[in-house]
């Protein structure tokens, strides 16, 4: 009876040992929710949609979308370069509603593997940004002398380590760094103006932030500026009203007000002036 007993005890010390290996192991993800990928509301504020289909290095099909805003003969274009992860080209439909009401063409999308962008999610990120980015600068109707980068998050380290290459392809009128993940040493390889935009959270702010721009400035005479976003997420949605349920698609409606302003004032400013220079 004792030994049955001991048995028994070790057979449900094993099953609990097994149970909370699985648990670390999954990460729980029984209670993981997706991000909501809500469609933006583009098409009452543009003059057209254009899919655009484009190859890799590799040989891979990627698909993205230029948006053209009304009233506007070749606009300045602002193409787009994704935060890390598996995202198509809505979850930047927020910024692209933003920008083309304002005038602005903009290049979304869809990493390899996402969206209907051919191919497996989980390599070549680097070398697909920047044939997007290709593709988007040979679009029909946009003006080359006002083109301007948006790099977000990883996509900042992305232009930084291929920037000769992005110049090649078409030399950028500005770079705007949302979520900043360059320091000192690294920002000074993009040789255009920078807008850096970091959100007050950041555990490295003062790295990533002042230190960078300021490392930038005394590099280069094109000007680089800085706007540090109170109350905001690494990705520069506003949580002064608590964190981001990402599974709501109402998410897109809690970005900062202050950081996008500033990047939408940045872009007016560097498109009427140094751009057409």
């Amino acid at each position: 009876m004792e030994r049955s007993l001991l048995w028994l005890r070790r057979v449900r010390a094993c099953h609990k040992l097994l149970w909370l290996t699985l648990l670390v192991i999954t990460g729980c993800t029984s209670t993981d929710r997706s991000e909501a990928r809500p469609t933006p509301n583009l098409d009452p504020i543009s003059a057209e949609r254009r899919e655009v289909v484009f190859s890799t290095d590799d040989g891979v099909t990627l698909a993205g979308e230029l948006t053209l805003p009304r009233y506007s003969d070749q606009p300045p274009l602002v193409v787009i370069i994704h935060h890390a992860g598996p995202v198509d080209r809505d979850a930047y439909g927020y910024l692209a509603e933003l920008l083309v009401v304002r005038g602005y063409a903009v290049f979304r999308f869809d990493k390899r593997g996402t969206g209907v962008s051919g191919g497996v999610y989980g390599c070549c990120e680097a070398e697909d940004a920047l044939a997007a980015y290709r593709a988007a600068v040979t679009q029909p109707d946009i003006d080359p002398r006002r083109v301007f980068i948006v790099a977000q998050s990883i996509g900042t380290r992305y232009v930084a380590a291929s920037f000769p290459e992005y110049v090649a392809a078409m030399p950028p009128c500005g770079v705007a760094l949302l979520s900043n993940l360059l320091g000192p040493v690294d920002i000074i390889a993009i040789a255009a103006p920078i807008h850096v935009i970091v959100a007050d959270s950041e555990p490295d702010r003062q790295r990533i932030g002042p230190d960078a721009v300021a490392a930038h400035n005394a590099r280069w005479s094109y000007g680089a500026s800085l706007y540090i976003a109170e109350g905001a997420e690494h990705t520069l949605f506003d949580i002064r009203n608590g964190p981001i349920d990402w599974s709501n698609p109402n998410w897109v409606q809690r970005y900062h007000r202050g950081a996008m302003a500033s990047l939408l004032n940045w872009l007016d400013e560097m498109s009427s002036s140094q751009c057409r220079s």
